[in-house]
């Protein structure tokens, strides 16, 4: 009996490792760059424009739920070999960024980059208000 409660204990740690790994592996898709894939960025995230960040793998179900955020501060800045891209003092990872075009659409920052990234929509009509 002893046996099967610690077999069963090291099977929900193991299960829930795989989450916190499933969930890591998501987490960072388009947040360390090239630094052309950042370049990129920059030429759509300005100050002035308006982004909204929306993580659909990690479990966001409602774009327009979002707060739309003004961008006023954008850098990118070199870490190591790779790159990152900062709005407003905060990293970004660019498959979770959304940006306003002219046309009041929002589209994905790391499509428009040229980052590969998985689970995650082109871009959200501006037919819905965003907080």
């Amino acid at each position: 009996m002893k046996n099967k409660a610690v077999q069963s204990k090291k099977l929900i740690l193991v299960a829930l490792s795989s989450g916190i790994l499933m969930h890591a592996a998501w987490a960072d898709q388009c947040a360390l760059i090239s630094v052309e894939q950042a370049g990129n960025a920059l030429d759509f995230l300005k100050p002035g424009g308006t982004m909204v960040e929306f993580c659909e793998p990690c479990g966001d179900k409602d774009f327009y739920s979002k707060p739309e955020q003004l961008i006023t501060d954008i850098q990118a800045r070199q870490e190591q070999e790779y790159w990152s891209v900062k709005a407003n003092g905060k990293e970004l990872d660019l498959a979770y960024t959304f940006v306003r075009n002219a046309e009041g659409s929002y589209l994905n920052v790391s499509k428009l980059a040229n980052c590969p990234s998985d689970d995650v929509s082109v871009g959200f009509p501006a037919s819905s208000p965003v907080k």
